[in-house]
C-alpha cells in the first residue's frame, strides 16, 4: 500500500477536477492522467469546497456548538472529515466548469481565492464561448479559460504555465522532469508506432507490385529466318 506521502512524491501535481457532467469528468481525469497527474473528481461546488475544508459560516458554528462530550452527530463528523481532508490533501490546481448547478464555477473561484487556498490556480471551462462570462472569471483570478471538450494540448499548456511561474524545491523539479520525460515518451512511441504503419503498408505495395510482375507472362523471341 502507497503512503500519502509517496503519493505526492510519485504526483507531484495533485488536481481537482470539478464537473457536474459525468461524461466530462471522465474526459478530463483520463487526460489529466495520461499526463501523469493525480486526480481527484468531485461533481458540484459544494462538493469541492467541502474537499478543500472551506465549510459554510453556519456548519463552522454547528461544529463550535457541539459539545464534545455528547455523541459525535453527523455534522460533527462531517466538520471533522472536511478538517482532516483540508490537512493532508495538497492541491496544486483545480479545474472547474463554468455552468454546473448551486455554486457555479464563478462563485467556487471567488470562494477559493477569498481563502487560504488562494494561490491554488484556478482554471474554469465552459462549453460556452461568452466573452463577457471569460474576461469576468479571468478579472476574478482565474489563471486560465478553456473551452470544451478540454484537449491534450489544453493540459499541455497549463504544465508549461504551471512550471514557469511556480518555485518548486529540487525534489519536485526531479519528479517534473520525468513527468515531462514520460509524456515526450508516449509521444515518441505514438509517432513511431504511426511511422511503422506506414512503412508496413509501403512495404505491402511494393510486395505486391514485385509479385504481379514476376507473374506476368515472358514472351519468347522467335529466331529470325
Amino acid at each position: 500500500m502507497v503512503s500519502e506521502r509517496g503519493e505526492e512524491e510519485k504526483h507531484p501535481f495533485h488536481v481537482l477536477a470539478v464537473d457536474d457532467s459525468n461524461i466530462d469528468r471522465m474526459l478530463l481525469e483520463r487526460l489529466l492522467t495520461f499526463s501523469s497527474y493525480q486526480v481527484t473528481c468531485v461533481e458540484s461546488g459544494d462538493k469541492a469546497l467541502e474537499y478543500l475544508g472551506l465549510v459554510d459560516i453556519h456548519q463552522q458554528n454547528e461544529c463550535e456548538r457541539s459539545s464534545p462530550l455528547s455523541s459525535p452527530s453527523s455534522t460533527q463528523l462531517s466538520c471533522e472529515s472536511l478538517s482532516s481532508k483540508s490537512e493532508v490533501s495538497k492541491v496544486n490546481l483545480i479545474m472547474t466548469d463554468y455552468s454546473m448547478p448551486g455554486i457555479s464555477g464563478y462563485d467556487l473561484l471567488k470562494r477559493i481565492k477569498d481563502s487560504s487556498w488562494k494561490d491554488v490556480p484556478v482554471v474554469v471551462m465552459s462549453s460556452e464561448n461568452v466573452p463577457s462570462r471569460i474576461n469576468m472569471c479571468l478579472e476574478g483570478g482565474a489563471e486560465e479559460f478553456l473551452l470544451k471538450p478540454v484537449k491534450l494540448s489544453d493540459v499541455e499548456k497549463i504544465h508549461s504555465n504551471l512550471i514557469s511561474s511556480t518555485n518548486y524545491s529540487p525534489c519536485e523539479e526531479n519528479a517534473i522532469a520525468e513527468i515531462e520525460k514520460s509524456n515526450n515518451a508516449k509521444r515518441e512511441g505514438s509517432e513511431i508506432d504511426k511511422n511503422c504503419s506506414n512503412g508496413n503498408k509501403r512495404k505491402a505495395t511494393v510486395g505486391t507490385s514485385l509479385d504481379l510482375s514476376d507473374r506476368r507472362p515472358r514472351v519468347q523471341e522467335l529466331p529470325v529466318s
